[in-house]
C-alpha cells in the first residue's frame, strides 16, 4: 500500500486496533502479529476538496461508513458503528464499498461490520438484515453485526 498518513489514513501497529468512538461504540480488532493496519477515517475526514487532503476520494455529501480498518493481504474491514437503524448502516457500508474498490490501498477483499445498539430481534428487522447479508455474501463480502457497546474480531472472521 502506498497510502502516506493524512487526515483520513492512519498507519497503527500492535497487538489490538481500536477505531475512535462513533454514537458510543468502538470496535477492536486483533493484530497478534502487530504489523501495521491501515485506518482509514471515512466519514468524517475523507472527503474530496477537504483542506489538506491530497487522497481524500469520498463526496462530501455521500453517505459513508465510518471507517476503514484494513490489514494489509488480508483483508479490509468497512465499519459503520450505529446508535441504531441497522439498515441504514448497511446502505452506508453499501455506498462505502464501490468507491474504497476503487482507491489504489483496497486489498480486494472485503468484509464489513456494524456496531450498533439496536439488535435486529424484530422479526421483519431480522429478515430485511438478512436479505442484505446474503446480497452482498454473493459479492464476496461477509457482514457481521453485533448488537453491543464494542466488541474484539478477528480480521480472519471477515474473509
Amino acid at each position: 500500500m502506498g497510502t502516506s498518513d493524512g487526515p483520513c489514513f492512519e498507519w497503527k501497529t500492535g497487538s489490538k486496533i481500536t477505531t475512535p468512538t462513533e454514537s458510543g461504540k468502538t470496535a477492536t480488532f486483533n493484530n497478534p502479529d502487530g504489523n501495521k493496519v491501515l485506518l482509514v477515517h471515512a466519514d468524517k475526514r475523507c472527503r474530496k476538496g477537504r483542506e489538506g487532503c491530497e487522497d481524500c476520494f469520498f463526496e462530501r455529501d455521500q453517505k459513508v461508513a465510518d471507517f476503514i480498518v484494513c490489514k494489509p493481504g488480508l483483508v479490509d474491514v468497512i465499519v459503520e458503528l450505529k446508535g441504531g437503524k441497522v439498515i441504514a448502516a448497511v446502505e452506508q457500508i453499501e455506498q462505502t464499498i464501490p468507491v474504497w474498490r476503487m482507491h489504489a490501498s483496497c486489498s480486494g477483499k472485503i468484509g464489513a461490520l456494524i456496531v450498533s445498539s439496536q439488535g435486529a430481534s424484530h422479526p421483519i428487522m431480522l429478515t430485511k438484515l438478512q436479505k442484505r447479508q446474503e446480497q452482498l455474501q454473493k459479492r464476496g463480502i461477509r457482514l457481521i453485526h453485533v448488537a453491543a457497546k464494542s466488541c474484539t474480531f478477528e480480521f480472519a472472521s471477515f474473509v
